[in-house]
């Protein structure tokens, strides 16, 4: 316990070696959750996650769900956040921290409750009124209405608001803010955390598991005290999230990799069926470019005299997607020479982005892919690959990772998050 309460003070007696975790895993709502193993106490991680709240709303535009503990943070993710999981530690440094926790505090429910108490011990709500005690309701109604007038931006309409929210110079606003900041949290020892993280002090480790671990498990089912939002018990996401009561025995090392015969079966499953020309011409328009098949080639030969594909080399291409594929490969020839219909819709201009095209129907159909394996199996300079793959992941419709149990420092592979969450699923019920 007094570890806890001294906050700032234990971590300057951290050891060395002292490690932080975060860990990514899918839940049964197919969003991810995000856990901070951070074992310094309520304030320091009160801190942290509202900041951390608030990077990833200006980030992505979206108002996560988090809850803080003692022993660490949940941040509830949805679809569309996806991004390398050890750049986490980086979002809040030590020289933006108190701008970010300034500005993520004043909507949090602490503020209104120590303004309220702060306006009150400064005699400027009135608790009596002609002998008698002013109600409960009243008193919170009158310091609203004093905080509306010294502090506009606070009731402001937010549509009406543009950038960082306006802090006027009114002592008991400096009073409020410097209680949540110093009281509530613990700016300071959250400065030293982040700047232990930063030297090496303190060494942070990143890894996607299958599933919730058992240090995991606390916080997830947090009371409602510990949350950071106004979402009731009942719509939190950290409750979707299916807990298994025994870890695997077969493996000691690795736990986060998925079960290979899962990701086989949904590769199976994701992979287009071919069975006549009609479904090689389907399976053309999802993947755009895909390499000549020796099983397809009567198929192939059909779509050919129809005029409806072309080959490009050795790479097949629907007609329907020949001119996104001249924006990503320049230059190229196609034989037969074949017109092009009307594209459906706007295609990119840059080549970037219609590489990005072309990877992402190859994501929809098979997992996990790496960049190198996908350069060279479809032709595409790797330079090209590596700037699709990060606008994919910048879209939310891929993640990265090692998803394979491997010796070394293996390649990052890369995963459709609809395929992954299929493949966690799986993987959940291998180890169940």
């Amino acid at each position: 316990m007094e570890y806890v309460q001294q906050g700032r003070t234990a971590l300057g007696v951290l050891p060395a070696t002292h490690t932080i975790v975060a860990e990514r895993f899918f839940d049964e709502g197919g969003g991810m959750q995000l856990v901070l193993h951070s074992p310094f106490g309520v304030r320091i991680n009160r801190a942290w996650g509202l900041a951390l709240r608030k990077r990833f709303c200006r980030s992505f535009n979206f108002e996560l769900q988090a809850a803080a503990t003692d022993n660490g943070i949940v941040i509830s993710l949805g679809e569309q956040h996806s991004f390398p999981l050890d750049v986490v530690f980086e979002f809040v440094r030590p020289e933006n921290a108190k701008y970010l926790l300034t500005q993520a505090m004043l909507d949090a429910p602490m503020f209104s409750a120590r303004w309220r108490w702060n306006a009150t011990r400064a005699l400027a709500i009135p608790r009596f009124a002609g002998g008698r005690k002013v109600p409960a309701p009243i008193q919170r109604m009158r310091a609203d209405d004093l905080l509306a007038a010294v502090f506009p931006d606070s009731a402001a309409c937010a549509e009406n608001l543009t950038g960082d929210i306006r802090i006027p110079d009114h002592p008991l606003v400096n009073e409020t803010i410097n209680n949540c900041l110093y009281e509530a949290m613990d700016l300071e020892g959250l400065t030293e955390l982040l700047r232990q993280i930063g030297d090496g002090r303190i060494r942070p480790v990143a890894i996607d598991t299958p599933g919730a671990s058992p240090f995991s498990h606390e916080i997830l089912n947090a009371n409602p005290y510990a949350y950071l939002d106004d979402a009731p018990l009942e719509e939190r996401r950290a409750r979707a999230v299916q807990l298994r009561r025994s870890l695997r025995t077969d493996v000691t090392d690795g736990a986060g990799a998925l079960d290979p015969d899962a990701i086989r079966a949904v590769a199976e499953e994701a992979w287009p069926v071919v069975r006549d020309a009609d479904e090689l011409h389907e399976a053309l328009l999802s993947l755009v470019i895909v390499p000549a098949r020796a099983e397809w080639s009567a198929l192939f030969a059909e779509l050919a005299a129809a005029r409806r594909a072309t080959a490009m080399g050795g790479f097949w291409i629907a007609a329907e997607r020949l001119e996104l594929v001249r924006r990503a490969c320049p230059g190229a020839q196609f034989t037969p020479p074949i017109e092009a219909p009307a594209p459906s819709r706007e295609l990119p201009q840059s080549r970037e982005a219609c590489v990005a095209e072309v990877l992402r129907g190859w994501f929809e159909c098979t997992v996990p892919l790496r960049a190198s394996e996908v350069a060279r199996d479809l032709a595409l300079p790797p330079d090209m690959v590596e700037i699709a793959l990060a606008q994919l992941e910048a879209e939310g419709q891929i993640l990265r990772g090692h998803f394979l149990l491997q010796d070394g420092d293996a390649e990052v592979e890369w995963a459709h998050r609809r395929l992954l969450a299929r493949i966690h699923r799986l993987t959940l019920g291998r180890l169940r």
